[in-house]
């Protein structure tokens, strides 16, 4: 995978769950805290057959219910800027576009990337759960 585990630790901080559908694990969300107050989170659905089933959304809604009834007050992730099927599930979660990064990373085989950053106040969450 080319990190190692220490980097996966500190990656996945405060929590790390499987996603699970019937008998099978079908991705996997985590989320850590930035800063006081502040949640980091992440979402993968591997499964292709399971993309565009709802899932993602009502993992990430059942997710960011707890961190706000847990005392986040705020909640951040990023995506790559191609990913609009992500960027619809998290707007329709309530998330803002905070800003979009053009050329900020780069992926494994070398090629910049862009991603855009959200976030997410309880007072505009919609849940799902």
């Amino acid at each position: 995978m080319g990190i190692t585990e220490k980097e996966i630790v500190e990656r996945f901080g405060n929590g790390c769950m499987v996603i699970g559908e019937s008998d099978r694990l079908i991705g996997e969300c985590n989320y850590h805290n930035t800063v006081d107050g502040v949640a980091e989170i992440g979402i993968k659905i591997c499964e292709t057959d399971c993309h565009n089933r709802g899932f993602g959304r009502k993992v990430l809604s059942m997710l960011i219910g707890w961190l706000f009834r847990n005392g986040y007050s705020k909640i951040v992730l990023d995506t790559n800027v191609t990913n609009t099927r992500a960027q619809h599930v998290y707007e329709s979660l309530g998330f803002r576009k905070a800003r979009t990064n053009i050329d900020s990373w780069k992926d494994q085989l070398g090629q910049l990337q862009s991603s855009v950053d959200y976030e997410l106040v309880e007072k505009d969450c919609v849940s799902y759960e």
